[in-house]
């Protein structure tokens, strides 16, 4: 049999080429005849005043734009099986071996590339829908052949799949970011959660966490550039849920995951969202939204918590997380108070960083310190944020300062050495540690600053601190005074009627010094404590006084609470009005 000449077999293959390129012009007059519908990002909606039908050679146009009717949705439609019977046949020819399947993978990730460019092309015309049913198809090949090459046909390790994953995702996301493609967005958004859900359940737990921290970041850029506010949210909370998982395999009683992976992945959490929105606020100047706040809320709480726990099971890297809290801490003061505050005022954006510095900082000194000296560091911060807050007019610096002191309060058993004194029954009447003495006077040295020469706050919402530091001050005051009095008059151990008439007593004269302290304009506030303090002794009296106390002792507790409810209301009678500021 004759062999063809070259020139033969190249025109035949012209007289194909010439074919198709006749049947392309068909496909795309039917298709102008259905239309231009969609319209780009930002642009007017178009009305529907008929208009010529443009000749095939204007296809190429960039105001073209596609209206999804029956004729061309049956048409996408059939490209779209038509995609996928190509995907089909490949597959086909793999499992037959005419071809490797390492070999059938490339050929059909090669393939699903060939699709998403057609996706991209098609954008460019403004043929959004043949966009996105080319980019769907494109992604839904590609996410498939990595699923099955990273599991069923163990083509691909866990690190490679993965890559392999976010290399696809990551086309799908930026072919619909530079094309205005949202529906793309979100096809590519699911499918690549659920692309990873499946290698999770082949035990790629580190390396899927870290391409869902990735994938999250990304879909968060692209909804801060193209307002696809959604797309974030899911991504979010699947990489907040693998995080969470990856926590409790390094907690289990034979560890699955390595200690040090699983803290830098949470710490990667962590950070990765947080530099993000530190970009978006502070160098954008844009304000917090609420998926920031509720994310940082995840972040700190799996990311960071987690991290702690899993440092603490281990038996090591807590300290190297404590001081990194600390010095993200100091970074998030100094971002709210030198850069925010003097620039875009006390807003959102202000309030978020200084929460955040408090909470980072509480976290730090937490990790880091044992109870004594976490109990003074406590507070110093305590006494130097009141200090600061009281002499620059931040209300906010002072709010701090009472939360330091009560953690400080927590921390070093000061809440708890005073409920045994206020309302237990001691077996002994040994001194505290040095814990709860420097809690107590952190907490009386912040209200002697309130009460100092200095700016008051405006409002009765920012005294509220003022009433906190107060009432702690009021309790660790009564608890240290029944603590060395009580030895001295209830005996060791206590007599039970002695006792209660004591502490019976110590609430009297509180509430006196309360009424009494109102008369300064400067300490009115104390005043709001007053009738809580006599309302918890009018209670105490029925609990303990009346089924404990004999005749004597009782006498003596109704005579002394009796004379505060006549003396109280006298002195705060004479208290001055509240001034305007």
């Amino acid at each position: 049999m004759a062999t063809p000449d070259l020139q033969d077999i190249e025109a035949r293959f012209q007289k194909v080429d010439e074919t198709l390129a006749a049947i392309e012009r068909r496909l795309g007059t039917l298709e102008l005849r259905a239309s231009a519908w969609t319209r780009p990002l930002g642009t007017p909606a178009e009305d529907d005043t008929p208009r010529a039908v443009p000749t095939p050679q204007s296809e190429t146009g960039a105001g073209r734009g596609e209206r999804l009717d029956l004729p061309l949705a049956l048409s996408l439609t059939g490209r779209v099986l038509m995609v996928l019977g190509g995907a089909f046949l490949l597959r086909a020819i793999t499992d037959a071996g005419w071809i490797p399947r390492s070999g059938g993978v490339a050929v059909g990730l090669a393939y699903a590339a060939t699709w998403l460019a057609a996706a991209d092309r098609a954008g460019a015309r403004e043929r959004r829908w043949s966009a996105l049913s080319y980019g769907a198809a494109g992604i839904a090949i590609a996410f498939s052949l990595v699923a099955e090459a990273a599991t069923r046909f163990a083509l691909l390790g866990s690190w490679a799949g993965t890559a392999a994953l976010v290399v696809a995702a990551g086309i799908g996301l930026g072919i619909a970011w530079h094309r205005g493609l949202q529906a793309l967005a979100g096809f590519t958004t699911l499918g690549a959660l659920a692309t990873a859900v499946v290698l999770m359940t082949a035990g790629s737990f580190t390396p899927v966490t870290i391409a869902l921290i990735v994938l999250g970041v990304a879909t968060l850029w692209v909804s801060y550039d193209r307002d696809w506010f959604w797309i974030r949210w899911p991504t979010a909370i699947v990489a907040d849920l693998a995080a969470i998982g990856l926590t409790t395999r390094a907690l289990n009683a034979q560890p699955l995951e390595p200690a040090g992976a699983v803290m830098a992945v949470q710490i990667l959490l962590l950070a990765a969202y947080l530099a993000s929105f530190t970009a978006r606020t502070l160098l954008r100047g844009r304000s917090v939204v609420p998926f920031e706040v509720i994310q940082t809320v995840a972040a700190l709480g799996i990311g960071l918590g987690g991290a702690v726990v899993v440092a603490r099971a281990s038996g090591g890297g807590d300290a190297a997380l404590g001081v990194a809290s600390i010095l993200l801490a100091a970074g998030c003061y100094a971002a709210a108070f030198a850069f925010i505050g003097r620039r875009q005022g006390l807003g959102d954006n202000f309030y978020f960083y200084a929460t955040l510095g408090l909470v980072l900082t509480l976290t730090g000194c937490g990790v880091t310190l044992a109870v004594l000296p976490c109990t003074m560091a406590l507070a110093a911060l305590a006494v130097a944020t009141t200090w600061l807050g009281h002499r620059l007019s931040r209300q906010t610096l002072i709010g701090h300062g009472a939360v330091y002191a009560l953690a400080a309060a927590i921390v070093s058993g000061l809440l708890e050495v005073s409920g045994a004194a206020l309302a237990g029954t001691p077996a002994s009447w040994a001194l505290p540690g040095a814990a709860p003495w420097i809690a107590w006077l952190a907490s009386a040295a912040c209200l002697a600053v309130l009460l100092g020469e200095g700016a008051e706050p405006a409002t009765p919402f920012g005294r509220l601190p003022w009433v906190a530091i107060a009432a702690m001050a009021a309790v660790g005051t009564g608890a240290m005074a029944i603590i060395f009095l009580g030895p001295v008059i209830a005996g060791r151990p206590p007599d039970p009627a002695t006792l209660a008439a004591l502490r019976t007593a110590v609430v009297a004269v509180a509430a006196v010094l309360l009424a009494w302290a109102t008369r300064s304009p400067r300490a009115w506030e104390l005043g709001w404590l007053l009738y809580p303090v006599l309302g918890l002794g009018a209670v105490k009296l029925l609990v303990e006084d009346i089924p404990r106390s004999r005749p004597t002792t009782l006498f003596i507790a109704l005579a002394l609470f009796g004379a505060a409810l006549v003396a109280a209301p006298r002195l705060t009678k004479r208290a001055p009005p509240r001034s305007a500021s």
